[in-house]
């Protein structure tokens, strides 16, 4: 048995008077914190509090969090708390999770599709995406232990909260910020009945994600989201209120173009791989970073960490690539990190409308491709990413690209594109005056808030 020293924690948080009766549950919570290999054993310690949940689900549940780079001891961490301790098990319920569609539209209609991303390779290919993460769970036991190596159980609640520093103010000070990924609640159905779904899950899990924000100092959440997806919409409103948070949501587009009819060979023959020319890296983060360092939420804020996160995902995808337009003297004229999704996921649209069925019926979609932190004047860029667009398809059998773009921003034109996803931007604060400042300081001469919207998952 491992041991595990136990630290006692009380979080105070405001309550809204509106919601204070809502709330009828108080729910065990544990951190598991300062992991380590000790003797060739992982261990670790458990902060345990409380959180106060609107949730009407009736029965126990254990609620967690820990960091992601402890996943691969995970079966030590469910050993500790009575639960089946076979990472394997734990990995399939991860990804039946994480693979519950991301809803994209409303009970009335609105919204053009909703869709499911199947992770492959999981943890090593979360890990390659971002190691700063903490997961967050709601996991549903089995009443009794049937295997003697602990109870079973079900992943009822998932997400990510990404850990990132940026710079708002314009000078060196730093700011710590979360933004939440992944999030998903399971649609099991037992009886006929989805027993997660409606109980308001979401909301249980943004009380732990409150949670997180008091402990570790952390003044700004931001996430992305389906523009018509309603329990995220209810579950953060509520939550925020009760909690006596600001918060908002800005609208932002992501367009999908198929590479088929987009692409072209002419204009790849132009394009570089400047993956593994350092030189050459390091003058393109100076671009980007140039372009994007007054964008809200924007982390990338020294060459190493850029070049971390190049390094991650090309170690694990081979097919994703750093690609420029270089001038006659050897200099980049136009660049961008070129992500080839499919070596992470496959992707399928779920209850398309309108030429969203035509386009998942040709299967085109199942692979993407992403181009990320580009940088060049519009007509150079625009040549670049018709030639990837060509490349990816060509090489790597990659039938779309996505491009996120927001009003204001100098690429949109180049993006535009009859298949058209509406997301939304929300941002949960303490602090709504500073919020202003920043996107105030963010904005476009027209007034439009730049966000940062490259983030290696949306």
């Amino acid at each position: 048995m491992i041991e595990t020293p136990t630290v006692e924690k009380t979080i105070a948080k405001p309550k809204a008077a509106e919601f204070a009766d809502a709330f009828t549950k108080r729910r065990p919570y544990a951190h598991v914190t300062n992991g380590r290999i000790e003797n060739g054993a992982f261990r670790f310690e458990i902060e345990r509090s409380e959180v106060e949940s609107e949730d009407v689900f009736d029965e126990d549940m254990v609620l967690l969090s820990f960091h992601i780079t402890y996943m691969p001891h995970i079966s030590s961490i469910m050993k500790e708390f009575g639960l089946y301790a076979d990472k394997e098990f734990f990995i399939t319920e991860a990804k039946d999770v994480i693979a519950v569609s991301e809803n994209h539209q409303n009970e009335q209609g609105g919204g053009k599709m909703s869709f499911q991303s199947w992770f492959h390779n999981i943890p090593e290919s979360i890990l390659a995406v971002n190691n700063r993460a903490e997961i967050v769970l709601a996991i549903h036991p089995e009443k009794v232990d049937s295997t003697g190596l602990g109870r079973k159980y079900t992943i009822a609640g998932y997400i990510h909260a990404n850990n990132f520093d940026f710079q708002p103010y314009g000078d060196e000070r730093i700011e710590k910020g979360y933004y939440y990924n992944i999030l998903r609640v399971s649609e099991k159905i037992v009886n006929g009945d989805k027993i997660y779904r409606r109980k308001k899950i979401f909301s249980l899990m943004f009380s732990i994600l409150h949670h997180l924000v008091y402990k570790n100092g952390v003044n700004f959440c931001f996430a992305c989201m389906g523009k018509e997806n309603q329990s995220i919409k209810e579950a953060l409103h509520r939550s925020s209120v009760f909690h006596g948070e600001h918060y908002e949501r800005l609208p932002f587009t992501v367009y999908s173009k198929v590479n088929r009819f987009y692409g072209s060979k002419s204009e790849f023959a132009h394009c570089v791989d400047i993956t593994d020319d350092e030189a050459k890296l390091r003058e393109y983060y100076k671009l980007m970073h140039e372009k994007h360092k007054k964008f809200l939420f924007y982390h990338l804020l020294t060459v190493d960490i850029f070049q971390d996160l190049v390094r991650k995902l090309t170690d694990y995808s081979k097919s994703s690539r750093v690609f420029a337009i270089v001038n006659s003297d050897g200099s980049v004229k136009a660049a961008c990190l070129a992500m080839n999704w499919g070596d992470w996921l496959k992707f399928e649209i779920k209850n398309p409308k309108g030429i969203f069925k035509i386009v998942q019926a040709s299967g085109v979609m199942e692979k993407f491709f992403r181009p990320m932190l580009g940088v060049g004047d519009p007509k150079t860029f625009s040549k670049m990413l018709k030639g990837l667009c060509f490349h990816y398809r060509d090489a790597h059998g990659v039938g779309v690209t996505f491009l996120s773009t927001y009003d204001g921003d100098p690429y949109k034109q180049i993006y535009k594109s009859i298949l058209d996803d509406q997301y939304a931007y929300f941002i949960i604060c303490n602090d709504k005056e500073k919020l202003q400042q920043f996107k105030q300081r963010s904005a476009t001469a027209e007034g439009h808030p730049r966000l940062f919207l490259d983030q290696p998952i949306i």
